[in-house]
């Protein structure tokens, strides 16, 4: 199944945040409405991932094909580190799961554990993890669809009374307009960087030379791998929908910020004994799980930037197990942020990761889009035909750009009145939009790299996939890996898992 990360603790204690904000609707139609951006553009990343398949992943590779370098430099970084964001993202969310809200050095004790488990497991032998991520991604595959006791006579009281949606900030109809574009914000989390993800998997055939076999099937599998992904979120909305009524204190934390699951919440209101205990622990579990998850992948990205001369050459160092620990350390840096749960209420501190890490994820929608974009233009200026085709483009890119921008405009609704969210409110604002800054600092630094100096070495490709050194000069071969550098591919469908592997084959010149 196309689940594996993605499918997270985004599903239980973020959409509890977004049933508060636009009712239980709202939460359905959002899931509804992401879900077809997902679709909309897995389809534009496959396609162009498909048509030049690459051993080390079409988040890195793709930008700097199509586009300009310094724009491809600025969003491949700024993947690398929101990868990288969502291990304190859900380490502090593991700490909301726990109840443990209040400041103080319980928390840091508890995160220190926590993190010491999500960073060590990913120094271990890719086997060893890979067999660990299966186990924890059935854990969330079942929590997430198990749902309530079937015996609990749940219903869709909560959709009449509180009512189906919520008004936000003003009364009446304008209020529901904003709760649904704020349950939509937060929503997204659960669906950041699903569709390069998925891309990246359907992109395996083709890498192995399997694409004339496949080529027929891949739009199905595209489409496959999509719904196995949203399915999930869409049920569980409907779920969450009738567990807790979105004027609930403890989804939010009597409005601080993350709060409680609906499921624990419905779970505990119905006196099932042992039940909300159980659901606890095994959301913990994903916390859990889903920072291993992503910490492997932004250790993997940026070993994959190193390995292609965007990064610096040490981060591809491998140990005797084939890990890139010095990827990892780097990447790991960036989970010493969720220590701030220590000074600061862990629910606002896991309210500002969450919008540094959707903000992100919507400038990466639109880097893809415009990929996309230039990727079609470049073929049919050389009159190049793309090896597969998906009938919603290049409509589905326009969806995309359109849903992207809006939603990272719409970022400064947390910068609500003070009586609804807790935090200062310049500090929510600029958590919002300080992406935008980072991309463009990125984007100077490469473009102005003299002043700068960045270590990159330029590897320009044609469209008809050979390699040149230069414009004029003759074919070059890329240098072949060690034998210790094996090709960076997708994991099997049937492990269960959303994730890089290592493929046992080495990575060939054309």
């Amino acid at each position: 199944m196309a689940i594996g990360p993605t499918l997270g603790t985004g599903l239980f204690i973020g959409a509890g945040q977004a049933l508060a904000a636009g009712g239980p609707a709202s939460l359905l139609l959002s899931y509804i409405i992401l879900s077809l951006l997902t679709y909309a553009m897995t389809t534009s990343v496959a396609e162009v991932a498909t048509h030049m398949p690459s051993g080390h992943g079409t988040m890195v590779t793709n930008g700097y094909l199509y586009m300009s370098s310094s724009v491809a430099f600025a969003s491949t970084y700024l993947r690398w580190y929101t990868l990288a964001l969502f291990v304190p993202y859900e380490t502090t969310t593991a700490m909301v799961n726990l109840g443990l809200w209040k400041p103080g050095t319980a928390v840091g004790t508890r995160l220190a554990v926590i993190t010491a488990i999500v960073v060590g497991s990913n120094f271990l032998p890719e086997k060893a993890f890979k067999t660990s991520e299966r186990l924890f991604t059935w854990i969330k595959i079942a929590l997430g669809l198990g749902g309530p006791d079937g015996h609990t006579p749940w219903g869709f009281k909560y959709w009449k009374q509180p009512g189906a949606m919520n008004e936000y900030i003003i009364r009446g109809t304008p209020g529901r307009v904003l709760g649904f574009f704020h349950c939509l914000l937060d929503s997204s989390i659960a669906f950041t960087f699903a569709p390069e993800l998925i891309g990246h998997q359907v992109e395996t055939p083709a890498l192995l030379g399997e694409s004339a076999i496949l080529g027929a099937t891949i739009p199905g599998k595209v489409t496959s791998d999509v719904v196995q992904t949203a399915l999930p979120y869409i049920l569980s909305s409907v779920a969450m929908g009738v567990m807790a009524p979105f004027n609930e204190t403890r989804l939010t934390n009597n409005g601080t910020g993350s709060g409680i699951s609906p499921y624990v919440i419905g779970l505990k209101n119905a006196q099932v004994q042992i039940v909300p205990m159980i659901a606890t622990i095994a959301i913990l579990l994903s916390s859990v799980a889903s920072g291993r998850s992503f910490l492997f992948l932004s250790s993997r990205t940026l070993c994959a930037m190193s390995e292609l001369g965007h990064a610096p050459k040490a981060f591809s160092s491998r140990n005797r197990w084939d890990v890139p620990y010095m990827a990892v350390m780097a990447s790991s840096v960036f989970s010493s942020l969720g220590f701030i749960s220590v000074k600061y209420s862990s629910s606002i501190t896991n309210n500002y990761l969450l919008r540094l890490v959707t903000s992100a994820g919507f400038i990466s929608s639109m880097v893809s889009c415009v990929i996309y974009r230039q990727f079609r233009r470049r073929l049919r200026a050389n009159r190049i035909t793309s090896r597969h085709i998906f009938a919603v483009q290049p409509f589905g890119t326009y969806f995309g750009m359109l849903v992207s921008t809006l939603l990272l405009i719409a970022g400064g609704l947390w910068g609500g009145p003070k009586d609804k969210v807790k935090g200062p409110r310049s500090m929510r604002i600029l958590t919002s939009y300080i992406n935008i800054g980072i991309f463009a600092l990125l984007f100077l630094m490469h473009r102005f790299k003299d002043v700068v100096p960045i270590v990159e070495v330029e590897r320009p490709i044609e469209m008809n996939r050979r390699r040149w050194a230069d414009q004029g000069g003759p074919e070059s071969r890329p240098q072949k890996p060690s034998s210790r550098r094996r090709k960076l591919d997708a994991i099997p469908e049937n492990a269960g898992a959303f994730e890089l592997s290592l493929s046992q084959t080495t990575l060939e010149g054309p």
